[in-house]
């Protein structure tokens, strides 16, 4: 018998035991780096922090969702997790990011522009949840009446098209029920780019890109409606995506300054709608509608709608109770996540330190 192998009573084998400390291994990199694997409850940090550092290199789309100071709180004074916009936001980039049926699979980045008086405690969570926080200054026109005063910051959404850096992004709302992945969005034929139209420019209004991309849904309102919606000329401001553009920012807010071009009591829903109206220079697009749907029902859910828009927290809504609990079950589920990972952060700094 070769010495390699052996005897018979040395129990495996020294090649028997390369096989098998490769195949664990090899098993081990599988359910570690597979997009496919199952939801571990103890997330290994250090792979985690890689992946997020390595995320805005491999992928030019991302999500982004504005966060401005809730009207109904002393956000200085009430703990975090009294905010529900916080927690929204927060579970929003659980879902997209995290949960393991509707994360992205892309490396997609998730984007919060926040208000400057948002918290530095929120920020620093919403960092260590994996997303992208960027601090922006506030728009706001003196001559626009916002028709609720939750709306009064909505036009910072505009910095969306300062993120150049990225070729498509995806604005939602941090109200939303994420059903199903939504990557495929990015490279839908809804959402290619378009060139403008320059004979149907209003000549006080300014330059505007000479290509954009806008997709968003027809607006409406109800819970007993049709699915999929009939296309209209007016569009919801809580989901649409676009182009980055520093000439289309420069030209939201030229208009944004034009007191009485559009009504602004929906501010930037009804500046957008202006902006991109049908017989416009920048018409809209409708986009695919298996994405979104507002006023939602497990009609649309069931028949495969990938993202709900709905204040799934209020509880004065009448909702549908599964969608509702299915909403906070992903809060639940993000809670775990982040309080699992946070634990096994702790005891690996504790690990080094006592190492030192």
């Amino acid at each position: 018998m070769p010495a390699w192998q052996g005897t018979p009573k040395s129990g495996l084998n020294k090649r028997t035991q390369a096989v098998l400390l490769f195949a664990i291994l090899a098993g081990i990199s599988i359910l570690t780096f597979s997009p496919y694997r199952p939801h571990l409850r103890l997330p290994n940090s250090s792979t985690y922090t890689q992946a997020s550092s390595l995320s805005s290199k491999q992928s030019p789309y991302a999500y982004v969702t504005l966060l401005a100071p809730n009207p109904k709180l002393d956000n200085k004074n009430v703990p975090d997790d009294e905010d529900e916009y916080f927690v929204g936001t927060r579970v929003l980039a659980y879902q997209l990011l995290h949960a393991p049926n509707t994360r992205t699979n892309s490396s997609i980045d998730f984007v919060v522009l926040a208000t400057p008086d948002i918290p530095k405690s929120k920020l620093d969570r919403l960092r260590k949840d994996g997303a992208t926080v960027k601090v922006v200054e506030k728009i706001y026109e003196k001559w626009m009446k916002p028709g609720l005063v939750r709306w009064r910051d909505m036009l910072s959404k505009l910095y969306m098209w300062k993120l150049v850096e990225y070729e498509k992004t995806l604005f939602l709302d941090a109200d939303m029920l994420i059903a199903k992945r939504m990557d495929g969005i990015f490279t839908d034929s809804t959402t290619v780019p378009l060139k403008t139209k320059p004979s149907l420019a209003v000549a006080d209004e300014g330059p505007f890109p000479s290509s954009y991309v806008f997709a968003a849904q027809t607006y409406f309102e109800g819970r007993i409606h049709k699915y999929p919606i009939p296309s209209g000329d007016f569009f919801s401001g809580g989901f649409f995506l676009a182009q980055p553009s520093i000439e289309a920012f420069n030209y939201y807010r030229h208009l944004a300054s034009m007191e009485g071009r559009f009504d602004s009591n929906g501010m930037e829903q009804h500046m957008l709608n202006y902006a991109h109206r049908k017989d416009g220079p920048m018409p809209w697009v409708e986009v695919n509608y298996i994405y979104t749907t507002t006023w939602p029902s497990m009609n649309e859910y069931e028949a495969g709608a990938r993202s709900m828009h709905e204040k799934w927290w209020d509880q004065s809504l009448e909702l549908d109770p599964k969608l509702r609990r299915m909403w906070y079950q992903a809060r639940d589920d993000m809670e775990a996540f982040h309080t699992a990972r946070d634990g096994a952060e702790r005891k690996e700094k504790m690990k080094e330190t006592s190492l030192t």
